[in-house]
């Protein structure tokens, strides 16, 4: 079974975030609460974390994209 990956709320009155870092790539396994990715808006850098043990299938937003909460990004 499948998991999205999606961008966390955002700090209040901050609209929208950038793709800063991905720490994984697609094949590779993680573990719960493994840092997959970091997200950063004017306020601050927020870690995205693995929800669960699995594999990354398919990244679909890169460094540098702009992306809102909620957004899926793998």
């Amino acid at each position: 079974m499948s998991v999205e990956i999606k961008v966390p709320m955002l700090p209040e009155s901050v609209a929208d975030a950038t793709m800063l870092h991905w720490h994984v790539k697609v094949g590779q396994p993680v573990r719960r609460d493994d840092n997959l990715v970091d997200i950063e808006t004017e306020k601050v850098v927020l870690e995205v974390p693995a929800p669960r043990d699995g594999v990354i299938t398919e990244i679909l937003r890169t460094e540098g994209d702009t992306v809102l909460a909620d957004d899926v990004i793998a």
